[in-house]
């Protein structure tokens, strides 16, 4: 499963940093090397309050997961202290709220912080890369919006923060170093927007550097059976940072950014593994295997999380610049956000150099399929908006219909401009407009789009994006010599009945997943949605094996062929037992959808705009 979840946090707009006072601080301190029943303590040295009652908030949601988390349930032991170190009266409002009393008079603030990994407690389970991570004298994740909150009214002042860790730990992260000494670390930031936008792991230093576009790329590598290193994460990302930055014009809008990847040899609790995103850095949560699976996912998702130093860094409504992470808005713009990116880091690899056009062909063809499980007749703007709610579950699509909006509306520039202009000198535009501290207001950035390129472009947007019309794949494949047929009748072998094979983390085997319902053939052998497949004609399955025993029955798969196929089915009351299933392979009558092939003779014009679009 691709979990990819984006934190939108940014700074916001200057008009209300101008009502609070930029120069005192909140002091946090937390000692690493006091572990006790797998929580930490976190001290405050609390900024000047001049009210007599303030709430201390931990934020209920972090944007990008679209979820309620709840952070402040994992604090316990909430106590504020005054001056002379009476503790003052607090109050829970809530989950995530505490009200101090007598707060012109406090000085400090304690609580205990249990991490989100292995929290035993009533809620949605943190998926991992938000969450956090405490393993004594071994490893801590820290995203600092599981450790630390802010008071009403005061997200804009400065933060310190103060680890105190064991001698051969290092804190990896992107935040700024004040100073650091064998056991002690100090890091600072601006705001509490800033901070939560930054985690930090701690461990034992497995690092390495790559300098791309002006920019100083940090790896740091947890890996307990030390079987994949951070040089061999650099080796194997190196190639698409350095295509991104082509992409970007040569050179990069950050100066620092860094990769904290831990790897887990027993899998994760959610059952899901993937990476969260910030504007300086991203968070991987993954399996620990050998390196040659890892290599490729953790390319896969680089390639997504790095673009995200474009938007929404430099690129946000204010819905998404001053975030409430209580009572959050969500902005109408997933397709710019998630959508754009996805698009692009699938482009960029194509464009530049690491995948023929017959492969990006076959992603985009993914692309179609992954849409088709969402609703199509969705407005993306609208699922956007109600992404928290009522439209929870078609959040995935973001990088499946998403993607492709870019697609689309990429070509269509390209057709429009004669080549000379695309999403990727858009993006340039729209960055150079607004940029890191100043938001859109949500409903005008279409129009500004429209007014910067063409009426053309806002139809689309209209009839496409707003509005709940199918995307246009054949007219916009057609202008790059591309044949889209939506749907193809053909006859062919399918040794498992039209269902989908998928890995799982921590199952054995390969999942059967049934999209659209298992053919004659998939009847007659009895396959099931959610069969584990566990031999192929007496061929142990295995998670590192299934798929390439699976390419090689397809490859030579002939009329008549006995199949056997033994599968784990897990019943209503939830017991698990095996079955064998046995068939012929026989032709069977499919339709197939979203058909792409290569103009044989494309005209010039044609290939004027691919060439510009893709580079071949």
């Amino acid at each position: 499963m691709k979990k990819v979840l984006c934190l939108l946090l940014l700074c916001s707009g200057l008009a209300k940093a101008q009502t609070e006072d930029l120069n005192a601080d909140y002091l946090f301190s937390v000692d690493l090397t006091r572990v006790i029943d797998d929580k930490l303590q976190v001290e405050l040295r609390t900024p000047a309050v001049t009210q007599e009652e303030i709430i201390y908030r931990m934020p209920a949601i972090v944007p990008g997961t679209y979820e309620v988390y709840d952070f402040g349930r994992f604090v316990s032991d909430f106590k504020a202290y005054d001056r002379s170190g009476k503790q003052l009266s607090a109050m829970p409002l809530d989950a995530n709220s505490w009200k101090i009393f007598g707060a012109n008079r406090m000085e400090r603030i304690t609580y205990t912080v249990e991490d989100t990994w292995d929290a035993k407690m009533e809620g949605d389970r943190v998926f991992e890369p938000g969450g956090t991570n405490i393993q004594k004298d071994t490893n801590f994740v820290i995203n600092t919006h599981g450790f630390f909150g802010y008071f009403d009214g005061l997200k804009r002042r400065n933060y310190q923060l103060t680890f105190r860790r064991p001698a051969d730990f290092f804190g990896a992260t992107s935040l700024r170093h004040v100073s650091t000494n064998d056991n002690k670390d100090v890091f600072a930031s601006p705001s509490y927007m800033e901070l939560v936008d930054a985690p930090i792991m701690y461990c034992k230093p497995d690092t390495a550097h790559l300098a791309v576009g002006g920019c100083d790329v940090l790896i740091a590598v947890y890996s307990p059976h030390q079987l994949v290193s951070s040089k061999f994460i650099a080796d194997n990302i190196r190639d698409i940072l350095m295509q991104q930055k082509e992409y970007l014009g040569g050179t990069l809008p950050v100066k620092k950014y860094a990769f904290l990847i831990y790897l887990s040899p027993n899998g994760y609790a959610s059952g899901s593994m993937g990476a969260l995103e910030h504007s300086y850095s991203s968070l991987y949560c993954m399996p620990e295997m050998m390196p040659t699976y890892i290599g490729p996912r953790i390319r896969d998702f680089a390639a997504h999380e790095f673009f995200h130093i474009v938007t929404p860094l430099n690129i946000h409504s204010e819905e998404i610049g001053d975030f409430d992470y209580n009572n959050p808005k969500m902005s109408q713009h997933l397709w710019l956000y998630e959508g754009l990116t996805e698009y692009a880091a699938g482009l960029v690899q194509a464009k530049y150099g690491t995948m023929t056009l017959e492969q990006y062909v076959d992603l985009v063809t993914g692309k179609m399929y992954g849409a088709m499980r969402y609703k199509d007749d969705l407005p993306f703007t609208e699922m956007s908006k109600g992404v928290l709610d009522r439209y929870k579950d078609q959040y995935g699509n973001v990088y499946e219909k998403g993607a492709l909006i870019g697609l689309c509306l990429d070509i269509k520039l390209r057709k429009l401009s004669n080549g000379k202009y695309g999403v990727q000198e858009l993006m340039q535009d729209l960055s150079k407009k607004y940029g890191k501290d100043r938001s859109f207001k949500d409903e005008e950035l279409i129009p500004h789009i429209t007014q910067i390129t063409y009426h053309e472009i806002g139809e689309f947007f209209r009839r496409h994006v707003q509005g709940a019309e199918p995307l246009p794949y054949g007219e916009v494949l057609n202008e790059v010599g591309i044949v889209y047929k939506a749907k193809q009748q053909e006859k062919k072998l399918t040794p498992f009945g039209g269902l989908a094979l998928a890995k799982a983390e921590g199952v054995t085997g390969l999942v059967m997943i049934d999209l659209g319902g298992a053919n004659s053939f998939g009847r007659q052998m009895g396959y099931m949605d959610n069969d584990v497949i566990k031999e192929i004609n007496g061929q142990t399955i295995t998670a590192a094996n299934g798929l390439e025993i699976v390419k090689k029955l397809n490859a030579e798969a002939r009329e008549g062929d006995k199949l056997k196929v033994v599968v784990e089915r897990e019943n209503e009351e939830g017991k698990k037992s095996r079955k064998t299933l046995k068939g012929k392979l026989v032709y069977v009558e499919t339709v197939r959808e979203h058909v792409l092939s290569l103009a044989e003779n494309p005209g010039e014009r044609q290939l004027e705009i691919r060439k510009a679009w893709i580079n071949k």
